[in-house]
């Protein structure tokens, strides 16, 4: 559950920047302080339905667009295995897994 709330503040940052707020602006929108957005981004501060619409309102987005995808785990393929036994360090994997687990139009 703890990597849904990662996931959210992952979102809500990335959407927030694109919208050109800091982190005051977006408090000041929906009523927070900025250590509870900055808490909500790090994923430290679990969102109440009813925030999750602000939020998004806030950002210019759908709530959907907030919420992670759903992640089915899955063995990784034989080709990202074999690219990542090439990786020299664990930067570079780390790098790579997650790349293919970002959700399609918000980078890492």
């Amino acid at each position: 559950m703890e990597d849904f709330y990662l996931e959210f503040g992952r979102a809500l940052r990335y959407y927030r920047q694109s919208a050109h707020l800091t982190q005051d602006d977006l408090a000041t929108r929906v009523g927070l302080g900025r250590t509870s957005v900055t808490n909500i981004e790090q994923g430290r501060q679990h969102v109440p339905l009813h925030m999750l619409f602000e939020l998004a309102t806030a950002v210019g987005v759908e709530p959907a667009a907030l919420l992670p995808k759903k992640q089915v785990e899955a063995p990784l393929s034989e080709a990202i295995q074999t690219a990542l036994g090439q990786l020299a360090g664990r930067e570079e994997q780390d790098w790579l897994r997650q790349l293919v687990a970002a959700p399609e139009g918000m980078p890492r």
